[in-house]
C-alpha cells in the first residue's frame, strides 16, 4: 500500500505535513492541503486510522463483503469463510452492500482504514467496478468470490455458471421437455446461465421464445409476478431459474394458479440453498458449492496474506452438480395434452 512518505515525496512537503493534513493536527495552507489532498487521491492512500500504532504489523482481520444475508445463498457461503478463517487465526470483517456501488466503496474504505489484512469480495461482476479498483489500487491481498468480472485475472473462486446452464437445461430436456422458460437478473452469472441455457436449447434443436426470457430480479415476489403473468397466456411445460430465491417465486405461481408441479410444470432452480429441500415442493436444483466457494476464498487469501502478493493469481472454478428432488419430473403425453399442446 502507498505510505505517507511517498505522498510527501510526490507531494515536495515533509511527511509532518502529510500527517497534519491527514490528521487535522495543525494549521496548512490552503494550497498546500490541496495539493496534498489531490496526490492523496491520485496515489490512492488511505491512513489506517484504527490500527495506525500497529506499525505494519498483521491484524488478523480480513474483510467480506456480500450483496444481504436475507437471502439463504450467502450465510452458507459465509460459514465457509468463517470456518477457514478461524482455522487460520483471522477474524472476519463483514459488510453487506445491497449491490449498492457507492455503499460498498465506504465500507471497503472502512475495512482498509481498520487495517484488514486483506479482503474477500463477492459483488463484483463488472470489469469497471470502483470497489474492485480502489482494492485493487490499496494493493491489499484480494479474492473474488462468487462473482467477478468475464476475464478477470486475479485471484477468484466461483462456479462456472456457464455449465450451471447447460446441466439445468439437458435435465429437463432429457425429461422430454422442450417448451422451457428462463428467469434470469442483472448479474454476470445469470447472463452466463442464460447462455448456458439458449446454447444447451440450440444444441437440442430446440427454440427458444423471447416471451420465456423473463427478468426476476433475483426476488421471489417479482418472479411470482412474471410467472403468473406468464401462464395467463402461454403453457411452458419447464422452467429454469438462475436462482433457487426465483425458483421459489416460481413454484408458488405455478400452484396458486391451480398447476401441479411437477405435473403440469417442472421446475428448476440453481444454489442448491439450504431451504430448498424443505420448499413445498422440494426444488431440484444445481449445487454450486456455495460453502466450498467461501473456504478456498479465504485458503487463496491466507496464502496471498502471508507471501504479501507474491504468489500467482490463483483461479479456481467449481464444478456445478445437479440435485434431483421433487420439482422436476418425466413430461407425459397426458400433460402436454392437458397443458393444451397437440399429441
Amino acid at each position: 500500500m502507498t505510505s505517507m512518505k511517498e505522498v510527501a515525496e510526490k507531494a515536495g512537503v515533509s511527511i509532518a505535513t502529510v500527517s497534519a493534513v491527514v490528521n487535522k493536527t495543525k494549521y496548512v495552507s490552503d494550497e498546500l492541503r490541496e495539493r496534498i489532498e489531490n496526490v492523496i487521491e491520485e496515489v490512492g492512500y488511505r491512513p489506517n486510522r484504527n490500527a495506525r500504532s500497529l506499525k505494519g504489523k498483521a491484524t488478523n482481520l480480513v474483510g467480506v463483503t456480500v450483496t444481504e444475508v436475507t437471502n439463504p445463498f450467502y450465510p452458507l457461503m459465509i460459514k465457509g469463510v468463517e470456518d477457514a478463517s478461524h482455522e487460520y487465526g483471522y477474524n472476519v470483517l463483514l459488510s453487506t452492500t445491497g449491490d449498492n456501488e457507492s455503499k460498498e466503496i465506504k465500507l471497503l474504505e472502512s475495512m482498509l482504514d481498520q487495517g484488514v489484512d486483506g479482503v474477500i469480495l463477492s459483488t463484483v461482476d463488472k470489469a469497471d467496478s470502483k470497489p474492485l479498483a480502489l482494492a485493487v489500487k490499496a494493493q491489499i491481498p484480494l479474492v473474488l468470490i462468487n462473482r467477478a468480472p468475464k476475464g478477470y485475472k486475479g485471484n477468484l473462486v466461483c462456479v462456472d455458471s456457464y455449465k450451471v446452464g447447460q446441466v439445468a437445461t439437458q435435465h429437463l430436456i432429457d425429461l422430454g421437455h422442450s417448451s422451457i422458460a428462463f428467469f434470469g437478473g442483472e448479474r454476470q452469472n445469470s447472463y452466463e446461465r442464460e447462455k448456458g441455457f439458449r446454447d444447451t436449447m440450440a444444441r437440442n434443436n430446440l427454440e427458444v421464445s423471447e416471451e420465456f426470457i423473463l427478468n426476476g430480479e433475483y426476488d421471489s415476489s417479482i418472479s411470482y409476478k412474471k410467472m403468473r403473468s406468464l401462464i395467463e397466456h402461454s403453457n411452458p411445460t419447464g422452467v429454469y431459474a438462475a436462482s433457487d430465491i426465483m425458483a421459489f417465486g416460481v413454484i408458488k405461481a405455478c400452484l396458486d394458479a391451480g398447476l401441479s408441479v411437477p405435473g403440469d410444470v417442472s421446475i428448476i432452480g440453481s444454489d442448491n440453498v439450504k431451504f430448498s429441500e424443505d420448499f413445498k415442493v422440494s426444488l431440484t436444483t444445481v449445487d454450486v458449492q456455495t460453502y466450498q466457494m467461501g473456504k478456498k476464498g479465504l485458503e487463496i487469501l491466507r496464502k496471498n496474506i502471508r507471501f504479501k502478493n507474491e504468489v500467482e493469481p490463483q483461479q479456481v472454478w467449481l464444478e456445478p452438480k445437479i440435485v434431483v428432488r421433487e420439482s422436476t419430473a418425466l413430461l407425459t403425453n397426458k400433460t402436454k395434452n392437458e397443458r393444451g399442446f397437440l399429441l
